[in-house]
């Protein structure tokens, strides 16, 4: 133990033998804190993760610069799936002590994977979603936000006990009540959840009772209760013999209107349809002059079309050539100036090598290879930095011009997408689902479409 003030090694005296300071108070001070520290760490040992977290929060009020502690709290946090909370207890860690402290390589392991930070970061923004909507009423949708947070992050215990807290209010006990036994597993003596079941198992009881009373009123008859046996002799019901004559009268005219009403109708529309028929064939015969006609006359501006369209595309191939070679001198300039990145730029303006020259080809491929490598660099960059910045747009106009370079690479399909969702409000539309579609074809065992199928299933 060090002197608070000096940061001379404390004898056991109640004073600094350096500085001459009391530290009788800033030894119990710490000897507490220690205390804190070594409970927590048994409770985190049992996977009692909430009163872990009470202790060491605990620990470090007591003393700020208890370094186990704090870094413990952080894996503790790490656990429950509040992992904000778990980096922030690091990072103060790591401000505290900067050499030598194991905070340094939990830092490192969670920020090397960017992609899982935005899993994260994206878990908590649907979190806060969630609970927006069950402020505004909304379980049902707040229900379906949760149930994308718990995929996303499956131990995160604050989840699944709001995702119960809904049920709840729903009146559905069963699904509440396996969510929090789900939160258990994460955190088995967690008190907030205990008591959801507590209340849970209040509510269902009356159910219980009333159930088991129903069926002791279905019990068998009792020996006061009167059988009356039945018997072979039943009373004539007139009512229904007099139902009976009416339907078979009434079968009898409809059989009478089928023999008789019915082969008079059939002879009459017989003769009509004929009829119609003559009309028909009158007015085809003057359809197909006139269709001869109209079909001359569509030779004649078929031909005169045809004759059009050539010159059309005559002019339009020499007008795409000419911008085909402005584009490639113009890149050849800008590459003249080391100015590789716009070069790159025109050159992707040029999307047909049909008809070109082999000197035109082999200048294209030269400043393709010797440019393509810089530009993708430069826009990667820019996409990633204004993607961190929030400016979605900005980043996807960067991740096109990637995607131009290397278009089958399955980190940039993948971002692409999620830029469309985050522009979307953090909903995938078709823009998003189609790239997230295209890393899943392109690279199917990859990490990124793994993260892409959450978001098309």
């Amino acid at each position: 133990m060090r002197c608070y003030r000096c940061g001379s090694v404390l004898s056991e005296t109640d004073y600094c033998n350096s500085c001459g300071t009391d530290v009788a108070v800033y030894k119990k001070i710490v000897r507490l804190s220690n205390t804190y520290y070594n409970m927590g760490l048994e409770k985190a040992k049992i996977r009692d993760l909430s009163g872990a977290a009470d202790l060491l929060r605990r620990s470090v009020r007591m003393d700020k610069k208890n370094i186990q502690a704090r870094n413990l709290l952080g894996l503790v946090y790490y656990e429950m799936g509040e992992f904000v909370e778990a980096l922030s207890q690091w990072v103060i860690s790591k401000n505290i002590q900067p050499d030598k402290n194991v905070a340094d390589e939990y830092l490192k392991d969670a920020q090397s994977n960017p992609t899982r930070l935005e899993a994260m970061n994206m878990t908590i923004k649907k979190y806060n979603t969630a609970l927006k909507y069950a402020l505004e009423g909304s379980d049902d949708l707040g229900i379906i936000q949760l149930k994308k947070v718990i995929n996303l992050n499956p131990k995160f215990v604050k989840a699944y006990q709001l995702l119960s807290l809904l049920y709840m209010k729903k009146e559905e006990y069963g699904r509440a009540k396996k969510y929090l036994n789900k939160s258990l597993t994460i955190d088995y003596n967690n008190t907030l959840s205990k008591k959801y079941l507590g209340e849970i198992e209040k509510l269902t009881e009356g159910n219980d009772t009333k159930r088991v009373k129903e069926e002791k009123e279905r019990q068998a008859l009792s020996g006061n209760d009167v059988i009356i046996p039945e018997t072979g002799y039943k009373d004539i019901n007139y009512g229904v013999m007099q139902f009976v004559t009416i339907i078979v009268g009434i079968l009898i005219g409809a059989a009478m209107v089928y023999f008789l009403i019915t082969p008079a109708k059939e002879n009459r529309a017989t003769a009509e349809y004929k009829e119609t028929i003559n009309d028909y064939s009158d007015n085809i015969s003057k359809l197909n002059i006139t269709i001869n006609e109209l079909q001359s006359n569509i030779d004649a501006l078929t031909a005169e079309n045809e004759s059009l369209a050539a010159q059309v595309t005559e002019a339009e191939s020499a007008k795409d050539i000419e911008s085909a070679y402005t584009a490639i001198i113009e890149a050849a300039v800008l590459y003249a100036r080391d100015d590789n990145v716009n070069a790159a730029l025109k050159l992707m303006e040029i999307t047909d090598l049909t008809g070109k020259s082999q000197t035109y080809t082999d200048l294209y491929n030269e400043l393709k290879s010797k440019t393509y490598e810089e530009a993708y660099r430069s826009y990667y960059n820019q996409a990633y930095q204004a993607e961190n910045s929030s400016r979605y747009q900005d980043a996807i106009d960067a991740f096109l011009v990637c995607e131009k370079v290397q278009p089958e690479n399955p980190e940039i399909l993948y971002h692409l997408g999620k830029n469309y969702t985050m522009l979307n409000n953090g909903e995938a539309d078709e823009n998003a689902i189609a790239y997230y579609n295209k890393v899943i074809q392109v690279a199917p065992n990859s990490e990124f479409a793994g993260w892409s199928r959450q978001y098309v299933q």
